[in-house]
């Protein structure tokens, strides 16, 4: 399976064996009630769902908490996927660049030369996310965006657990190597990629956790570079959100591949002494 073609759809977006719920409801010893929903970062229009009781319980949070804040910042957001000298072609071999030149003029439908030229400034992983990009088509839902939109709209508090820095940095440290590879898997077999990713996003619709956790278990492809996307940053959240949810009732809303496994938020948090129980919605 290309796992690695679709990461800025799940950070990505894959549980591990939990209740069949994306919402859980979280209590601290105090019986103070937060929430926590996993998302998938980019869905097709036509499957978008987010039915009334998320947006009631969204309406009653004292603050919204999503991966990273200012997802409609996309001006800035822009300049952290540009590169500060080289170009986005260095990390290929001269055989691998034609071949990305080529995958990407077609799916754009220009000339290998002006692809080249779009996107010799940006960084290589942004290949990855133009293949997911065009593969959902019509409209597509940032399902995070969506969530800061409707906690302004009730002036509610909008904070992230971390940085687009943070974020981005994880794949600036990726051996070169190592993330050609990744982008050539899917260069080279789009139709899998693609096979999988609606797989993932009929799973994700159904809140189908063990179809999420049958794909990821079928696949090796994030080798060392689980422990970094998810086990690391899930840690690195826990201490967050208890001094959140110590003071206020939150709605944390994550990629879902963060709530499940020994190492998910779930299991971190029960750790920590709270009751995390799943929500029908």
């Amino acid at each position: 399976m290309r796992f690695l073609t679709w990461i800025f759809l799940f950070i990505t977006g894959f549980v591990f064996g939990q209740n069949n719920s994306l919402l859980y409801q979280v209590k601290n010893k105090d019986k103070k009630v937060s929430y926590l929903f996993g998302t998938i970062h980019m869905i097709p229009d036509s499957l978008y769902y987010f039915p009334g009781k998320l947006d009631k319980i969204i309406s009653k949070s004292d603050e919204v908490v999503l991966e990273i804040s200012n997802l409609s910042d996309q001006s800035s957001m822009m300049k952290l996927l540009m590169l500060d000298s080289g170009s986005c072609f260095d990390i290929f071999t001269a055989e691998q660049k034609d071949s990305v030149l080529n995958w990407g003029a077609e799916l754009l439908g220009i000339k290998p030369e002006q692809f080249e030229k779009g996107f010799e400034k940006r960084k290589p992983f942004t290949l990855l996310q133009l293949s997911v990009q065009k593969t959902i088509s019509g409209k597509i839902r940032m399902v995070d965006m969506e969530i800061e939109s409707k906690a302004q709209q009730n002036k509610i508090p909008v904070s992230g657990l971390e940085t687009i820095e943070y974020q981005l940095n994880i794949f600036d440290r990726m051996p070169d190597e190592e993330l050609a590879n990744f982008i050539m898997e899917t260069v080279r077999h789009p139709d899998e990629g693609e096979k999988t990713f609606r797989q993932m996003i009929r799973y994700y619709h159904k809140q189908d956790l063990e179809g999420l956790a049958k794909l990821i278990l079928e696949s090796d492809e994030l080798g060392s570079s689980a422990e970094e996307l998810l086990d690391k940053r899930n840690h690195n959240w826990i201490p967050k959100m208890e001094t959140l949810m110590s003071s206020k009732s939150c709605f944390f809303a994550v990629g879902a591949g963060h709530l499940g496994g020994p190492n998910g938020v779930i299991e971190l948090l029960r750790q920590k002494g709270y009751e995390v129980t799943p929500v029908r919605y």
